[in-house]
């Protein structure tokens, strides 16, 4: 009788999630035209409350803000952002040279700047160095999580060993 040994599941990659929200339609087309076919899922929206939504109910990657809105400005967005999914990376695109200063001297490292209009392959490249650098410092809290739970696992073996 040959024996084999069950083949490992490979771990199924989730995929990572884009949101742009803009509140020109131009914009978001273009958006979505460019990223469509990107190894990521896509939403657009123009209404920043959507965005916070979607926040709340699904693993968000990225997200993509126009600076200047009706409803609630880029900043205060990405700064909901930051502080409701803190792992999501956040993008601020802009289309006035001043307000990139000021975004800029902000030093909270809040976001990433593009101008508007952007270079097609360099927004492309941003977004994938992104959401690359999110996967990293994930697999970097799982590996520390784990150690820690070795470590506590090889305390509580050696205490529990001295106490038998």
């Amino acid at each position: 009788m040959i024996r084999t040994q069950p083949e490992k599941a490979k771990p199924t990659r989730i995929r990572d999630l884009v949101v742009c929200v803009d509140d020109e339609p131009s914009i978001l087309g273009a958006l979505h035209c460019l990223l469509r076919s990107e190894p990521y899922e896509l939403l657009t929206t123009d209404r920043p409350q959507q965005a916070l939504e979607w926040i709340q109910t699904r693993t968000v990657s990225l997200v993509i803000s126009d600076y200047r809105m009706p409803l609630m400005n880029g900043i205060d967005l990405l700064m909901t952002v930051q502080q409701e999914s803190p792992t999501t990376e956040r993008i601020m695109l802009t289309g006035y040279p001043g307000e990139r200063v000021l975004l800029r001297n902000m030093g909270q490292g809040l976001l990433w700047l593009v101008s508007k209009p952007w270079k097609n392959e360099n927004l492309k490249r941003m977004i994938r160095s992104r959401l690359r650098e999110r996967r990293r410092l994930e697999l970097e809290m799982l590996e520390i999580g784990e150690r820690e739970r070795e470590r506590f696992a090889q305390d509580l073996h050696d205490n529990l060993g001295q106490d038998l």
